[in-house]
């Protein structure tokens, strides 16, 4: 039997937009990868993206995290730009120098707020892996392709159930690592790209034992019940907090468990090959109250509770925070709150200490996070970083078809900006 070259996931596709885009190649086509060609754009990137992995292991892990829950069923597809009139093999590629660059999305459920109260379940698609080998270098495909790829998401359906048919596309994001200026002339707008950086180790003046004395370390098992609270609590959130002047709308990425357990999967694969084990301690909680429960009871918001989930970056070495939970603070619970920040800096403190971790990160964090922080390791000791030109994170938005919505790059605000929506 001849190798099966698509995936029987992989929805349909236009090999060419519905309407005119004012590109450098307009020969050229955008179309998912066939299977070996997505095999092929695995070995071409790995010695840009495979760090601490060799070239066997990368492929493996590329494999292995193509089928999570988030990524299986068409939830991850891989895109090739060709000229459609050039040889190729693509059942085979024996020599596929006719893959002239190459990408992948990942679909993600999010949330879109209007300023009039609407509330609109979206998909979203995450872009990553854009890559073109050097021979092809210097040519203008990479621009190309994301603008062919741009005006193909917006119309890209969820293959995974179709009950879900009617959900539209309301935006696609990427985090640029070549700085702010290519992905926006292509369509993606840079939004806030801060981390706050912080010491594994704590002064000699910080007692463990006594700031995490009720905090509770996260296992994989209690994810789903966090996940799905947070998400409640999203949902309320950002529909009844007043909007800021000149903002129409607000976007949101779901930290759904599918999203905490695809990062959860990258960082057990890598910390099994450095290290033969993989990290059991998926974040840690912190009670405000005596009777916070944990885990949170279904269809509660976590507001008597705050709580990070994270992931081990075993090629840096860092702790990094996917999700912060903080609830709303209001004068009645602001010293609880920063309390229970306080032991959640403690606690990841103490489990980076654990693998060998010199550092913290938390993504774009609020000023109470900040300041219990510098509470913790000192004014001197933590960074505030303002990236200008690694994990951008930039986004296109889509228009609804046939309505009146106008809404500018600046009218947008995109809310939760996190590590768990980077891919």
């Amino acid at each position: 039997m001849a190798p099966s070259t698509t995936s029987p996931s992989s929805p349909t596709v236009n090999s060419a937009p519905s309407s005119p885009i004012d590109v450098k190649h307009p020969h050229l086509i955008l179309r998912p990868a066939t299977i070996p060609e997505r095999h092929y754009s695995w070995v071409i990137n790995s010695p840009s993206w495979r760090g601490i992995l060799t070239e066997n292991a990368y492929y493996l892990r590329e494999a292995h995290l193509s089928y999570q829950d988030l990524t299986r069923n068409g939830g991850i597809m891989y895109w090739v730009l060709v000229d459609p009139a050039g040889p190729c093999k693509p059942a085979c590629p024996e020599t596929p120098d006719h893959i002239l660059s190459a990408c992948e999305t990942i679909r993600k459920p999010c949330l879109i707020v209007r300023s009039n109260g609407e509330v609109e379940d979206v998909i979203s698609y995450g872009i990553g892996g854009v890559y073109t080998s050097e021979r092809h270098r210097g040519k203008g495909y990479a621009r190309t392709m994301m603008q062919l790829l741009g005006h193909q998401l917006k119309d890209l359906p969820d293959p995974s159930d179709p009950k879900k048919a009617h959900v539209r596309v309301g935006f696609s994001v990427l985090y640029s690592d070549i700085g702010k200026q290519f992905y926006k002339k292509v369509g993606w707008q840079p939004h806030q790209s801060s981390h706050i950086s912080f010491p594994a180790k704590l002064p000699s003046s910080v007692s463990a034992s006594s700031a995490t004395g009720k905090v509770k370390k996260i296992a994989k098992t209690d994810l789903k019940a966090l996940c799905a609270v947070d998400c409640t609590h999203i949902r309320r959130f950002v529909a009844k907090t007043p909007f800021k002047a000149g903002i129409k709308a607000r976007c949101v990425q779901l930290p759904t468990v599918e999203v905490m357990e695809w990062h959860h999967a990258r960082e057990e694969f890598l910390g099994q090959y450095a290290t033969t084990k993989a990290p059991t301690v998926k974040g840690a909680w912190a009670p405000l109250t005596p009777t916070a429960e944990y885990p949170p009871r279904e269809g509660s918001e976590g507001l008597d509770s705050a709580w990070a989930i994270w992931t081990h970056d075993f090629a840096e070495k860092k702790l990094v925070f996917l999700r912060l939970h903080v609830p709303p603070v209001t004068s009645a619970n602001k010293d609880a709150v920063s309390a229970a920040l306080r032991a959640l800096v403690v606690a990841a403190a103490e489990e980076a200490q654990a693998w060998g971790f010199s550092e913290i990160l938390s993504w774009n964090p609020d000023d109470l996070t900040e300041e219990a922080v510098k509470s913790v390791v000192g004014e001197e000791s933590y960074d505030l970083v303002h990236r200008e030109n690694d994990s951008i994170a930039s986004l296109m938005w889509y228009h609804r078809e046939g309505g009146s919505e106008e809404v500018e790059p600046e009218g947008i605000e995109w809310l939760f900006n996190e590590k768990s929506g980077w891919c």
